[in-house]
């Protein structure tokens, strides 16, 4: 359910940025409160053209949203989540500007305040997910069971039913908890009573796929030959 209420949430976002922006009475901006504001104050935000960069903004964030929205349904739900930090840098970016404007005629230190901190939130956001979507995987061997890195996770060889090199992974679903990036995929999934783990360096090279009743875990390393070195090893230690 965690990405139908993502893109509720940022349809909801939208729909409340154009109304207040096109038809709202009470409120003519809808990056900031311009309500607390005088009359003599106002007119100097009004000569900012903050409303124009508004507009702007308002439609590079339609586009994408559904950008996102059509990427996630039809190409890739995981490169999907990359749109849908985009789309929310873009309202935190805008959000950056217009305080640093609203400085230049009120002199309050707070918009500056304000513009650090969005800019470090940016910053997080795309830290997080290239930190999250990109790992150095390992497996070791120990006398009786497999150790999986970096999940730390370990199976005794008497557990794994399969172990076969595919050369692609399975489709991902809507809702998931997978991160990476063109060519990583590290997380995790429930598709009906099966649970998949991804921990995979380079999707287009050969991948090693474990099964355990209910599990399936698919791993490689970007060198497609320790991938085989751990298909040979696992395969010599189960059969």
């Amino acid at each position: 359910m965690i990405f139908v209420l993502i893109y509720i949430l940022l349809a909801g976002l939208l729909i409340k940025s154009f109304y207040t922006h096109y038809i709202s009475e009470r409120r003519k901006y809808f990056s900031f409160d311009d309500r607390r504001f005088t009359d003599d104050d106002y007119l100097k935000v009004q000569d900012l053209n903050i409303e124009k960069l508004e507009r702007i903004f308002l439609f590079l964030m339609l586009f994408l949203f559904l950008l996102a929205l059509g990427v996630h349904l039809f190409v890739d739900p995981v490169l999907s989540i990359w749109l849908i930090a985009l789309f929310v840098s873009s309202m935190l970016t805008l959000s950056l500007i217009v305080d640093i404007r609203l400085y230049t005629i009120s002199y309050d230190r707070s918009h500056l305040v304000m513009s650090v901190i969005w800019g470090a939130i940016i910053a997080a956001i795309f830290i997080f997910l290239y930190m999250r979507g990109t790992s150095d995987v390992d497996m070791t061997f120990e006398t009786d069971r497999a150790v999986m890195m970096p999940a730390d996770i370990s199976y005794e060889y008497a557990e794994i039913d399969a172990v076969e090199l595919v050369s692609s992974l399975p489709e991902i679903p809507f809702n998931h908890n997978v991160l990476g990036t063109i060519g990583q995929r590290h997380g995790s999934f429930t598709e009906g009573e099966d649970f998949y783990s991804l921990n995979v360096e380079d999707q287009s090279a050969d991948i090693l796929l474990i099964e355990i009743e209910g599990v399936q875990i698919y791993l490689n390393d970007a060198d497609e030959a320790v991938t085989n070195e751990w298909y040979e090893n696992l395969k010599e230690r189960t059969e």
